[in-house]
């Protein structure tokens, strides 16, 4: 499978999330030797082979460029430029077998697609985790193992789960926790992982839905009669989450992306650039 033209993946292991925290900290640019040292954990070595070294490591990642000799330098638009170009969104949900990083499997994917602030399109799937699913999880999601035998495995999703997350803004309720799990599947089965800028609909319906009895999906749905016909799997989530969604772009006036803007000097985070 050719993923080269996909600028929403990039490498994805402990050296390249090290790097990325250090041009972090370093503003965006780092010099050579200072990634010999800090990333690769190499002194001095000669600067012919730093740079080759270098040049390695920043290779197939379309944020960062490095000039041949000495710079590695961010190229990515900022956030302000990401939000503004913001125009499609896969609002997506995951069921899992929960568990410790690098042991949780997803069970099951859900996708629906908006577009100009409409349900477009929605599709979803059980998916083979290779383990046994926990018992609470089987009473919580009433999937259980023979359920998934002879569904796919999440490697075999891939694709068309890239062709829906192109040129996306990811979006999910309690999105950091949907965002982890797609991501960990995506290293494991590509070494690659996903940076489409994500939205967190419980934090924003925490701005714009203010005096709700709590922001768990269900209550809400019932709040606001979202279509939910089935709490805790994947596709129906993913519908409800959706509409949700639609709901709160209706309900303000505020021009995008200043709908997701966090206001006072302690204001949730609403969206996140960097899974």
């Amino acid at each position: 499978m050719d993923l080269s033209h996909y600028k929403n993946l990039v490498p994805d292991s402990p050296l390249h999330r090290h790097l990325e925290q250090l041009l972090r900290e370093q503003n965006g640019q780092a010099t050579v030797e200072t990634i010999c040292q800090e990333v690769l954990q190499l002194a001095a070595p000669p600067p012919p082979l730093a740079a080759t070294l270098v040049e390695a490591l920043v290779e197939g990642d379309p944020r960062l460029h490095f000039d041949g000799e000495d710079i590695v330098e961010w190229v990515e638009p900022g956030a302000e430029d990401l939000w503004a170009a913001a125009r499609r969104f896969a609002v997506v949900d995951v069921e899992s077998t929960n568990g410790g990083r690098g042991e949780q499997r997803v069970i099951e994917v859900g996708v629906t697609l908006v577009e100009d602030g409409k349900v477009a399109r929605e599709w979803s799937s059980l998916v083979n985790p290779e383990r046994r699913i926990p018992y609470w999880v089987q009473q919580l999601t009433s999937i259980n193992d023979a359920a998934v035998a002879a569904s796919p495995r999440f490697a075999e999703l891939v694709p068309a789960l890239l062709e829906q997350f192109e040129d996306a803004v990811l979006v999910a309720h309690h999105a950091r926790f949907d965002v982890a799990c797609i991501n960990s599947e995506f290293s494991r089965a590509l070494g690659k992982r996903l940076t489409n800028p994500y939205l967190c609909t419980v934090e924003v319906s925490r701005r714009h839905l203010p005096g709700a009895e709590n922001y768990r999906l269900e209550t809400l749905s019932q709040w606001l009669r979202l279509t939910h016909e089935r709490p805790h799997r994947a596709g129906s989530d993913a519908r409800a989450t959706a509409e949700l969604f639609c709901h709160l772009l209706g309900s303000t006036e505020a021009p995008w992306p200043d709908f997701l803007r966090p206001r006072g000097p302690r204001a949730p985070k609403l969206a996140e650039t960097k899974p």
